[in-house]
């Protein structure tokens, strides 16, 4: 029985170890997913007869989009298109504020 007790004990022991040692050495890539550095920037473009207004991250000296955000679409032929697109552009750009104020 003694016997039996330590196996158990030792194998216990040697998971502990095992897994403090795998969170301990994990590469930074496998850590939690972070959003990379950029520049948030207001944006608008057409795409299947809609206006959509968007709210991109950008690499800095780069125009590759990190991340995008569809703050809304406007069908062009909507009769109150100037109004729901300069609402739009108030939208995103206070989210544009309200990110960049968490990027820091």
């Amino acid at each position: 029985m003694v016997m039996l007790e330590a196996a158990l004990v030792i194998g216990v022991v040697g998971l502990v170890v095992f897994w403090l040692a795998s969170l301990l050495l994990r590469p930074a890539s496998q850590g939690p997913q972070v959003s990379p550095a950029g520049t948030w920037r207001v944006a608008h473009y057409e795409a299947k007869g809609e206006t959509r207004v968007v709210l991109q991250k950008v690499r800095e000296g780069d125009t590759r989009v990190i991340d995008e955000h569809v703050i809304t679409s406007i069908r062009s032929d909507d009769p109150e298109y100037d109004d729901k697109f300069l609402a739009a552009m108030d939208a995103v750009r206070q989210r544009q504020a309200l990110f960049e104020a968490e990027d820091g």
